[in-house]
């Protein structure tokens, strides 16, 4: 059978979930990535003895139970992987020294808040109920939506018709919403903080639910070796990688996609032209706005994403393992991040459940400042580059002061400072607005994607951060993987994944 060309622009998790199952199912793939390390955000970088990890906290599918391992297990052997589940997720604190803890567990979770919140005992039961039922909440569909018929949609409701009730609760509510309707002060911070306030309370309560069943654990080592197991599988089945290679274009005849053009003027044809990029980029820039239709226009204008960060990183020449690994707490003071972007309050990610980040005795402390004033990093690093490192100093060294006051014992053991603003994360990735993750999943949205094709546009698709709403590295590796079904469908071709296994040999027999 001949072998098509693929090209996919992009080499983050869309961009190697896309590839890997097209080149299992006998495509000639070839990834295009601006960067010179596969992975996009799901990454990791070294600062002297310290690596510095930016993504993954846990992972939906570490979990032989979840609807997303045999998913995982297609891309790379989850059995080789080592995974942790930490007991407590966060520990909020207040100004008097309260605090409420937010156990993984379900079981200890509803005790603490019964404990520390008895007057809410009703919302309590309610919200660890809810925890419960979806447990096992069936997320990780087997077809894009594209390709299910009727029959098929009717069996998918049959099967979340035990769910809905509780679904639906959840996931027409902001977390900031539903926060507003506990009494205690502390509980009602607890809630609002455990995510994103806007996102649906239906990704906090699936989320502690898949925690509490051990569906959503740590991977050791982090995101960068994550994300190197998946390429190196997909390596290892044929896929090739350009690296520093920056798509400027994608080449179009008579409304089809028909090769790409890189920042060197070099023009690569293919037969099939996938975008796990970012999507403003592909779809205004490349394709010059040309195949815009009305759902895009108004995302594009009036949906929210993510947004950006001042991402610090610290490496301390201490031990901090009797802490709590995520721990938020009042400042004494406001921070101010930039002209728009006011904190009151840190959430400290502390490392020592991962022992490769740090040298024996040495502990990685990560903090995220979001902010959605992206044209101020942009102009800072272009136009004023002394006060831009001035300003990433400054912050680091406000938080170093925060630290010592609450743990104590913190500033004079700093080894590393790390400072990456939403001009650094638009300089790598070049994502839209220096968003981290894409679209904001909010009741409006809920869990619905945008379309993977183009409909006046052949041999073209798009999967990643920009397709599946609400991103999250299990919900974009489903976005490559429906990408590789469409395009197999398209041709004909039977959609063949198999499970990843470590053996090269056992590979090469897999059919």
């Amino acid at each position: 059978m001949e072998k098509k060309k693929v090209l996919v622009i992009g080499a983050g998790m869309g961009g190697l979930s896309a590839g890997s199952y097209l080149a299992m199912s006998g495509y000639d793939v070839e990834l295009f990535e601006m960067s010179r390390v596969a992975g996009g955000v799901c990454t990791a970088w070294h600062r002297g003895d310290f690596t510095v990890d930016l993504c993954i906290h846990w992972l939906v599918g570490t979990g032989s139970a979840s609807s997303f391992f045999d998913k995982w297990n297609e891309l790379t052997p989850m059995d080789d992987i080592e995974v942790g589940y930490l007991e407590e997720y966060i520990r909020m604190e207040d100004l008097h020294g309260n605090f409420i803890r937010v156990f993984s567990d379900v079981n200890r979770l509803e005790e603490e808040f019964l404990q520390k919140a008895p007057e809410d005992r009703q919302k309590i039961l309610e919200m660890t109920g809810a925890i419960r039922k979806l447990a096992h909440f069936p997320v990780a569909q087997s077809n894009p939506r594209e390709l299910t018929n009727l029959w098929e949609r009717a069996r998918e409701l049959i099967r979340m018709f035990p769910y809905m009730g509780v679904f639906q609760r959840f996931v027409s509510i902001s977390l900031a919403d539903y926060a507003s309707e506990f009494t205690n002060p502390l509980l009602q911070k607890t809630i609002f903080h455990l995510f994103e306030p806007d996102v649906p309370a239906i990704f906090a309560i699936l989320t502690l639910a898949w925690m509490s069943e051990h569906q959503a654990g740590y991977p050791k080592g982090g995101s960068l070796p994550f994300a190197q197991r998946i390429l190196d599988q997909y390596v290892s089945r044929g896929g090739k990688v350009r690296y520093e290679s920056k798509v400027t274009r994608i080449l179009v005849e008579a409304d089809r996609a028909v090769g790409i053009q890189l920042q060197d003027g070099t023009v690569v044809r293919g037969d099939w032209v996938v975008s796990a990029g970012d999507g403003h980029n592909t779809l205004f820039e490349l394709l010059e706005g040309k195949y815009l239709t009305k759902e895009l226009e108004t995302f594009y204008e009036k949906r929210h994403t993510f947004p950006s960060l001042v991402f610090v990183a610290l490496g301390v020449a201490k031990d901090l393992k009797d802490l709590p690994a995520l721990v938020q707490f009042p400042l004494g003071r406001s921070l101010i991040i930039d002209p728009e972007t006011i904190v009151d309050e840190l959430k400290v990610r502390i490392h020592h459940f991962d022992p490769t980040l740090a040298p024996p005795g040495k502990t990685l402390i990560t903090i995220n400042l979001p902010t959605y004033n992206f044209p101020y990093w942009e102009s800072l690093q272009t136009s004023e580059p002394v006060r831009y490192q001035s300003e990433k100093m400054r912050i680091a060294k406000a938080l170093i002061e925060a630290l010592e006051v609450r743990f104590g014992g913190i500033a004079d053991k700093v080894e590393m400072i790390d400072v990456a603003t939403p001009s650094t994360f638009t300089h790598f990735t070049n994502s839209w607005k220096g968003s981290f993750e894409g679209w904001l999943m909010t009741p409006e949205t809920g869990f619905r994607n945008l379309p993977h094709s183009l409909p006046r546009l052949k041999g073209f698709f798009m999967c990643g951060q920009w397709v599946a709403v609400g991103g999250g590295l299990p919900r974009v590796m489903l976005s490559g993987r429906e990408v590789a079904q469409l395009i197999c469908h398209a041709d004909r071709r039977p959609f063949i994944p198999h499970v990843a296994v470590q053996d090269q040999e056992q590979m090469a027999e897999t059919p």
